[in-house]
């Protein structure tokens, strides 16, 4: 157990760490890089063991930044056509979980990937994460912790439609429906 603890801490520590000089080009304003995207798909990562006994599943983790997206005016693309389609940049959503005691830590992690192909040879293809956040949270005992994540997923994925809106300004009428 305590090997473990150690593991999903260093994991942690190492996010925080390297995720701040994982970007190519600095870009002083992320938000730019969310301009002119009109569909999104969403993937939740596979979640730790201990999630499914929290009650944090990826099947209504899903649901809830789909339909927080698309009441937004943002459109979602279905996981199929994400699949058929790599060009259609994705939010993938990260959650660690890690208990020392009676306590739980946590990181939720939500980013934009989006497929890039490399100036110096063009044929090299790969996916960039040019917009992202990442909370670290602990929290006291089982009960609340899902309720507890997903209220920070929420946070996090209110703060990617505020940045999407800064540069994509919502047109009036009916919300976007995916295309």
């Amino acid at each position: 157990m305590r090997k473990v603890k150690w593991i999903v801490l260093s994991m942690v520590t190492v996010l925080f760490l390297v995720l701040p000089y994982v970007n190519a080009e600095y870009v002083a304003n992320d938000k730019e890089v969310l301009r002119g995207i009109e569909n999104i798909g969403v993937v939740i990562e596979k979640l730790p063991r201990k999630a499914k006994k929290l009650g944090i599943t990826r099947d209504y983790l899903r649901t809830d930044v789909e339909l927080k997206l698309q009441s937004a005016g943002i459109a979602v693309v279905t996981p199929d056509r994400l699949n058929a389609d790599p060009e259609i940049p994705f939010l993938l959503v990260t959650i660690i979980l890690g208990r020392s005691e009676a306590t739980f830590i946590y990181a939720v992690l939500v980013g934009l990937n989006e497929k890039v192909h490399l100036k110096r040879d063009p044929k090299i293809i790969s996916y960039a994460m040019p917009w992202w956040r990442i909370i670290k949270q602990e929290h006291i005992g089982k009960k609340g912790m899902e309720r507890e994540v997903r209220n920070t997923l929420e946070y996090l994925i209110n703060e990617f439609i505020k940045d999407h809106r800064s540069v994509n300004p919502r047109k009036l009428g009916k919300p976007q429906k995916e295309k």
